[in-house]
């Protein structure tokens, strides 16, 4: 057999020089592919022509990933917007990075705890397509007591929750949402103003707590803290309801901070580790 020999005394192909370069080479297809969808996960929604612009990849071959991974569920078009965001099939993959750390796992216990340290109902919420769903509910044991049934859908703008979300999205996410929400009075203090909207995320922000202060329910009060993945994005918001002669000004701060305990803990198993002093 000479040096020249495609195969191997095995019979299988001996490569060459060049050809062990191209095995170790990426794949431009498969390549250009993953760049587009870490971008859209870092931008969230973009337009072709934007992909275009960020990754440098010529629009006709922008259109065919596109194309391609929306078949494959991988990404998704927003018609309305023109824009397209990361699909159901990208989140699946992902979400097996951190399998066995969801917050249907990582949250009830330290809720439980929440709930009983403070004789408090103890909820978490999510965002989910534009609208606050409930998914966790953990009842106070006192009769006059917050109650909340999970898979029900709320009012960003009236609940601690739904405020402690807002208060920690990316300023684009955040501008998104607030321009599909209706601002609808549910009591006298729900607040049905942008711009007052905006002044109580960012006080909410500074302090790192949120309050629901009689703006859904008229006598109850409601303190939140938002819960962070692995990548520091809020993905909940954890909290304890009750009537407001339980959440007297006076013990509003201490409350506050039995909650952000709470809601850091749950992130610290959802992998985030910046939170831990």
């Amino acid at each position: 057999m000479n040096e020249h020999s495609s195969t191997t005394r095995r019979g299988r192909p001996r490569l060459k020089g060049n050809e062990v370069k191209s095995v170790n080479s990426p794949v431009v297809a498969l390549d250009r592919g993953i760049r587009v969808l870490v971008f859209l996960a870092d931008a969230k929604a973009a337009t072709p022509a934007e992909i275009v612009k960020a990754t440098e990849i010529p629009a006709p071959t922008v259109h065919r990933i596109l194309n391609t991974l929306r078949q494959r569920g991988m990404v998704a078009l927003d018609e309305e917007q023109g824009k397209w965001r990361i699909g159901p099939q990208s989140y699946r993959i992902g979400s097996t990075f951190e399998e066995g750390s969801s917050l249907l796992e990582a949250a009830p216990s330290v809720m439980r705890t929440l709930a009983k340290e403070t004789g408090e109902t103890a909820n978490l919420a999510v965002q989910e397509s534009g609208k606050l769903l409930y998914l966790i509910q953990i009842e106070s044991e006192n009769p006059i007591r917050a109650s909340i049934k999970n898979g029900m859908a709320a009012y960003f703008h009236t609940s601690g929750v739904g405020k402690a979300i807002m208060a920690f999205m990316e300023e684009a996410e955040l501008e998104e949402l607030m321009a599909q929400l209706t601002l609808v009075r549910q009591t006298s203090n729900s607040i049905h103003d942008t711009q007052h909207l905006k002044a109580e995320l960012l006080k909410s922000r500074q302090r790192g707590w949120a309050l629901d202060d009689e703006e859904r329910f008229l006598g109850m009060r409601c303190i939140a803290a938002p819960v962070f993945d692995s990548l520091e994005n809020v993905v909940a918001g954890v909290s304890i309801s009750g009537p407001i002669t339980r959440f007297p000004d006076s013990k509003l701060e201490v409350l506050a901070g039995s909650v952000i305990e709470a809601a850091n803990k749950i992130s610290e198993r959802l992998g985030n580790t910046s939170l831990r002093s």
